[in-house]
């Protein structure tokens, strides 16, 4: 004897009402799963599942389970529908925040909030699943391929369309007539220039100061994990030897920091290095005057690698190339 099927959980729900039907259906045949799988290319695993209530299964798993029970009436097909409507609805109450308002015109889009909220519009009024859209895309392979979870993730608001051609796809598969592409383009480009407009607002002082405050976090070890904004403003940072995360002023690093809260002392010993590197001039020769390394890199170099002087003359022994001091 199998084992007593689990019920429905929300059996007034549109997902209940379908699981309850695909068991009716099951029930008036006398088939088990096992049976009905051997009618259908789904396995019994498959077919329980579409009759469980906990998920929507395809409509082609609906229509099969009908068809293996020996009943077509449509009554399947409907129910799956309404379940797949109410799945949509809720897909939408989680992609957009409360009393989103009317979706707009192409026309009248300004923003990427704009746009993905008139798109997922055109989805919803189109009424197909992910999976048709994608069967809709193989019908015009020129426009490039289109998956299903990056369409979720257009919809949802997780990206936005890279391209026109992407943009172009994603009409296709939400079933928009092509000759209204031409306006949901124009928007497009709209959204994308008013984007470029934000991104040039930046200036090239702001940027090589952001790059010369990663340069400064890197002598000491440190990596940012956030944009840089000012030097006196708390900066959100990672240490690169313990990767711990706090937060430090740019103008504090300097030679009273005191490193990493962690103390890491290879931190530590480097930061001081650097603040008395940046305290030195760099070496010169005092006879031809040639420019050689800093003095940190210099500490057992006493002659100029140019003219044989001597770079350290306080270094040098008593006797020896400057002769005796007694003479």
């Amino acid at each position: 004897m199998g084992r007593t099927e689990n019920p429905v959980p929300r059996p007034d729900s549109a997902l209940g009402r379908l699981a309850s039907h695909l068991r009716r259906c099951r029930g008036r045949a006398g088939l088990t799963n096992a049976a009905l799988a051997a009618r259908t290319k789904y396995s019994a695993t498959t077919l329980q599942r579409a009759a469980g209530g906990a998920v929507l299964p395809t409509l082609r798993v609906v229509l099969a389970y009908e068809e293996g029970c020996g009943i077509a009436d449509g009554e399947a097909r409907r129910l799956w529908e309404q379940a797949r409507q109410i799945a949509g609805l809720r897909d939408r109450r989680r992609a957009v925040p409360p009393h989103p308002g009317k979706a707009p015109r192409p026309d009248l889009i300004a923003d990427r909030a704009d746009m993905s909220r008139a798109l997922l519009d055109l989805r919803e009024r189109s009424g197909l699943s992910y999976r048709a859209m994608e069967h809709r895309l193989e019908e015009r392979p020129e426009l490039g391929p289109l998956s299903r979870s990056t369409a979720q993730r257009i919809l949802t608001r997780q990206s936005f369309p890279t391209s026109q051609r992407q943009l172009m796809a994603l009409l296709h598969a939400c079933a928009v007539p092509q000759r209204a592409w031409g306006d949901w383009v124009r928007a497009w480009k709209k959204v994308h220039r008013a984007q470029d407009r934000q991104e040039s607002a930046i200036t090239p002082a702001r940027k090589l100061a952001a790059r010369e405050a990663e340069a400064e976090l890197a002598r000491y070890e440190l990596e940012s994990v956030e944009p840089f904004r000012s030097p006196t403003a708390a900066w959100s940072v990672r240490c690169c030897i313990c990767g711990d995360l706090f937060r430090v002023r740019l103008s504090d690093l300097g030679p009273g920091w005191v490193g990493c809260p962690n103390r890491c002392p290879t931190a530590l010993v480097r930061s001081v290095a650097d603040a008395l590197l940046r305290q030195l001039e760099p070496l010169s020769c005092p006879r031809c005057e040639s420019p050689v390394a800093t003095a940190p890199h210099t500490t057992s170099l006493e002659d100029c690698p140019v003219c044989g002087d001597a770079l350290l003359p306080e270094a040098a022994p008593p006797s020896g190339r400057y002769g005796d001091s007694s003479s």
